[in-house]
């Protein structure tokens, strides 16, 4: 019994060594891992191998890396804080995509993912599906993606920019030097709509939130058909979409201040 026991409990220390491995990291190399963890290389994929088959670890089929899986995320989204960002940013967001008929999104910056928290489509507009709850997107697509990234430090960017940018569709950035320069324009003027870069035809809206402390906190976006929210060249709904983080920040001060 007592040998099980140790057994059972150096499986689970191995196993929480190999999660632990992926701090600060987007994809490892087996390899990488098995320096990381100090294990053995057989070890290391039998663990890595054990937590792909419960969602904990995913595997890219283009390197054969492995970074973590969304089992992860979702345990994650259930630990305690504070407070709820979702609990406190979905009223505010259910009243915009009822207001506008679009599908409004929030989301958070994750070591060089952004992370959908929330997704709320009014039955009038068109639902946006790209996006899903706990989901990500390309770091140089989409509005809410580029956004919270303009935000992090010239170190963080840099990090970001080593990962190979996704061609979604012809209008998305590829080259870096323009999604530079891109992310310095949105940071300046606190804002993006990105036109047809995800899905030809849709138009992503998104601006920041600040938290009680004045760090960005998380972004509210809206999607919708590029006709209904941009017009000459220019968002249609931008202030409307200002006054709804506006709302989510203040709501973010009162739960702080508890």
């Amino acid at each position: 019994m007592t040998e099980a026991s140790n057994h059972n409990v150096r499986a689970v220390t191995r196993a929480l060594a190999v999660l632990n491995s992926f701090a600060g990291k987007g994809l490892q190399s087996l390899a990488e891992v098995t320096a990381a963890t100090g294990l053995d290389k057989g070890t290391t994929r039998r663990l890595l191998l054990t937590l792909m088959d419960s969602g904990f670890v995913a595997q890219d089929p283009a390197t054969q890396h492995y970074r973590l899986g969304r089992a992860v995320r979702d345990l994650a989204a259930n630990v305690a804080d504070d407070y709820d960002l979702r609990d406190i940013a979905l009223p505010v967001l259910t009243e915009l995509a009822a207001d506008l008929h679009v599908t409004a999104f929030l989301s958070v910056y994750d070591e060089g993912d952004v992370v959908c928290l929330a997704r709320i489509h009014d039955m009038k507009g068109i639902e946006v599906h790209w996006w899903a709850v706990g989901g990500t997107l390309p770091y140089n697509c989409g509005g809410a993606p580029k956004l919270l990234l303009s935000y992090q430090s010239e170190e963080e960017i840099e990090r970001v920019l080593q990962r190979e940018p996704v061609a979604l569709t012809p209008k998305s950035i590829v080259d870096r030097d323009k999604l530079r320069a891109a992310l310095e324009k949105i940071r300046k003027r606190g804002w993006e709509c990105a036109v047809d870069d995800v899905s030809i035809g849709l138009t992503a809206l998104a601006v920041p939130v600040r938290g009680p402390s004045g760090d960005i906190a998380c972004a509210i976006s809206m999607a919708g058909l590029t006709p209904q929210t941009v017009q000459n060249g220019k968002p249609l709904h931008l202030k409307r979409l200002q006054a709804a983080a506006e709302s989510v920040a203040r709501r973010l001060r009162l739960a702080g201040g508890r």
